[in-house]
């Protein structure tokens, strides 16, 4: 075996044993990598689903919540607005009360209960009357006047209020409170009310029943009246009481409901609407939400305390329930109370966005919390303030119990990437014994043809030109072969005709040479020619300007102009002209810049002269003749451009203004500015052979000391760096703050507040200022 062979091998053999070692060691990285990118996809994908999941079942949730309670105040704001009414029409509705209170149905039989020392009627009257003993006269055992004739003018409401709690919402009972100085009560349905609380509240009948059951309510409501957008402040005057035990049993959780009703002055309490609202809809439904296996939902004050929650999310969340007693029976359980240190420092949203808390820890166990803000409404119970309160709806649930499914999908993709990498193994072992079986009997029939190779290859380095190798197979090393004995045709082919074919190429590049440089010298004598041209149209441009001594030959006017192409030729136009007795000004600007645009701007500067030196002193006539005369021209050199073009003639103290072009800037001796708009003065010039139609002008009065300025769309249009324009405002600013100075030095401060809004950027247009200042 030659060393070449043995090489071979052995090359082969160690290069196919780390390519297949490197391709397990790949393939194991490419299924881990495999495995955390799944993982992360369905995490991912688990955690955006149960978001959206969680968000929308909450906001739905919170809709629900906030609908049963809206509909609940909007029955009590209803008959809140039947009340005020009656009081607001009290004198008109006495006959009817005087009238209504004969009826046997309208009837109020008040009976004085020696037990109890209080007033109440019949049961079988629509609604229940019960009047506290300090209401009374103790020893005629009849109510007091003035107590009598506020039930007396509450009488209609017999008729009402048992529609309002049959109808709506899901109430318990709806009453009417008296005045703060006479608190009876009117209920509906009936009940044997003041005998219940002599049952459940002790001590009722010796205190106000605002200050027993309600204490602060009515001094939160006549605050309102104090505050200094009085009660039209108040949007909604709805006031909920802190959720509370039906002291009776029957209602379960109930929160009570109360609308204040005003004297017809709004200065004092006439009473007060309530509903006791049954929550236990609201609690059962969120009691009954379940999220997953184990996940719950809760309802919370703004304070913390949990009016619904499950039994068991009750104590998973750590809740210590108390009990809290004044007047009425108030169950407390809040969340800084509990004994999971995650859910006792739980900050509520403070706004209707929906919170998503993925990490909370509870026992140990990570869990999801979600939370939204219910809508706000007013809250008693807090004193004698009433306050804006909102509830907040949570829902919890174990990560866990999201993420389950993700859980066996990764212990499925360990078990499958175990059993691959074994299979591979094996694999990879029994193709290395193959294949190196196969190179060491391939290997002995390529190393011969590739001995007479390396031969050959030494014989031609060595000189030997001629040299060529017997082809002895039709394989990729014979097709070697041969394309060595055609490249070592080609070498000597090549050796032989070298010189030759050096001369030959030698020539074609010299003759190529001189071509370029006959070329280069043409470019250049070109550029040139147009560079003298362009410069002389610049001189042109610029030699029909009006120069200084000229303005300054003006009686009346200081005039000053500044203008300054943005290419070597520009197409911004002015002029100062005299003749028949006026100051003829132009100024205008064609579109584009270039040898073009000057060009035309020529044309129109030489227009303007000739019309002016022929006597036309009609302004509408003048401009139309020089519109008609640039059109022709246009035509002629078949060009697309035209230009707004303003004229004014100036003369004892007036300037008549004609034609389109960019705003008249007028400051007045005083300093007050005036924008003169030109936009309906005319149209550009060399878009219509006859725009006389469309022409008309203004006339501007210059006392001494005011001051116009004129100007075209490459200042105002002018960007610095961030591509802010300059603006007409920030020019109208500079020549208000300079309207003193001269002419002369108003345009230098356009020009130098222009150039450092520029800065280091390109303009990109011309640049034209014309300032004209009467003396």
């Amino acid at each position: 075996m030659s060393k070449f062979n043995t090489k071979f091998i052995l090359v082969t053999g160690v290069s196919v044993l780390l390519g297949a070692i490197l391709n397990v060691l790949v393939a194991r990285q490419g299924i881990h990598k495999l495995s955390r990118e799944s993982t992360n996809e369905i995490e991912q994908g688990l955690d955006q689903a149960y978001r959206e999941y969680l968000t929308n079942h909450l906001r739905d949730t919170a809709q629900h919540t906030n609908s049963s309670l809206a509909h609940a105040y909007t029955d009590l704001e209803i008959l809140a607005d039947i009340v005020q009414s009656m009081v607001d029409h009290d004198e008109d509705l006495t006959p009817l009360y005087e009238q209504a209170k004969t009826l046997p149905f309208l009837q109020d039989k008040l009976v004085f209960h020696e037990k109890g020392g209080w007033y109440e009627n019949q049961n079988d009257e629509p609604t229940a009357v019960a009047a506290w003993g300090y209401l009374g006269d103790k020893e005629k055992r009849v109510l007091l006047p003035e107590a009598q004739r506020d039930i007396d003018r509450t009488i209609l409401l017999d008729v009402v209020m048992p529609s309002f709690k049959n109808r709506g919402a899901d109430k318990l009972q709806i009453y009417f409170v008296g005045p703060p100085k006479h608190p009876y009560v009117r209920l509906a349905p009936w009940a044997d009310m003041a005998a219940e609380f002599d049952r459940t509240s002790p001590g009722h009948n010796d205190k106000n029943f605002y200050e027993f059951f309600f204490t602060g309510l009515t001094q939160g409501w006549e605050a309102w009246i104090k505050d200094p957008g009085g009660l039209e402040k108040h949007k909604s005057q709805v006031t909920f009481w802190p959720p509370y035990d039906d002291a009776s049993g029957q209602g379960g959780k109930i929160m009570t409901i109360f609308h204040p009703v005003w004297t017809k002055d709004r200065k004092a309490l006439a009473g007060a609407l309530g509903l006791d609202l049954t929550l236990t809809q609201i609690v059962k439904y969120i009691q009954d939400v379940k999220l997953k296996e184990t996940g719950f939902a809760f309802l919370t004050q703004s304070d913390g305390n949990v009016l619904a929650v499950s039994e068991e999310g009750a104590k998973r969340l750590g809740l210590q329930a108390k009990a809290e007693r004044q007047g009425l029976e108030y169950l407390k359980r809040v969340l800084k109370d509990s004994n999971e240190p995650q859910i006792a420092s739980i900050e509520l949203p403070k706004d209707t966005k929906v919170q998503y808390r993925d990490n909370v820890q509870i026992a140990g166990e990570p869990h999801i919390l979600v939370l939204q803000r219910l809508a706000p409404f007013n809250m008693g119970g807090g004193g004698d303030k009433i306050v804006e309160d909102t509830w907040t709806i949570g829902f919890v649930i174990p990560k866990s119990e999201i993420y389950a499914s993700l859980t066996k999908a990764q212990a499925a993709i360990d078990t499958s990437r175990t059993s691959i990498q074994t299979s591979q193994a094996f694999v990879s072992f029994g193709s290395i014994l193959v294949l190196m079986a196969g190179v060491f009997l391939v290997s002995r029939k390529m190393t011969g043809a590739l001995v007479a190779l390396s031969e050959g290859a030494t014989r031609m380095r060595q000189g030997d030109y001629g040299v060529r190798v017997a082809v002895t197979s039709e394989d990729e090393i014979g097709q070697l072969t041969g394309a060595f004995n055609e490249m070592a045709a080609e070498i000597q082919a090549h050796t032989n005709n070298l010189e030759e074919l050096v001369k030959a190429r030698t020539g074609e590049l010299e003759d190529a040479n001189k071509e370029i440089m006959s070329l280069n010298a043409q470019l250049a004598q070109e550029n040139l020619r147009l560079g003298a041209e362009l410069n002389v149209a610049r001189q042109l441009q610029l030699m029909v300007l009006p120069p200084a001594q000229e303005l300054q030959e003006i009686k009346d006017l200081d005039i000053a102009g500044y203008m300054s192409p943005a290419d070597e030729v520009g197409g911004d136009y002015y002029d100062v002209l005299r003749g028949n007795g006026v100051i003829k000004i132009g100024i205008g600007d064609v579109t584009g810049h270039g040898l073009e645009s000057g060009v035309l701007m020529l044309m129109v500067q030489t227009a303007v002269r000739t019309l002016l030196a022929s006597n036309e002193t009609d302004p509408t006539r003048f401009l139309g003749i020089v519109n008609k005369v640039i059109y022709q021209n246009i035509q002629r050199i078949s060009s697309d451009k035209n230009l707004t073009l303003s004229l004014m003639d100036y003369s004892d103290g007036k300037l008549r203004l004609t034609g389109q072009h960019e705003e008249v800037i007028v400051v007045r001796a005083s300093g007050e500015l005036e924008r003169v708009d030109t936009t309906g003065l005319g149209l550009p010039v060399g878009m219509d052979e006859d725009i006389t139609d469309f022409l008309s002008n203004t006339e501007i009065d210059l006392a001494s000391g005011d001051v116009v300025v004129l100007f075209t769309d490459g200042v105002t249009e002018a960007e610095r760096t961030d591509t802010a324009q300059y603006g007409v405002e920030r020019l109208c600013e500079i020549v208000s703050q300079n309207h003193k100075k001269t002419s002369q030095e108003i345009k230098d401060a356009i020009i130098e507040d222009l150039m450092n809004h520029i800065g280091t950027n390109k303009v990109y247009d011309d640049i034209t200022v014309l300032v004209i200042k009467r003396l």
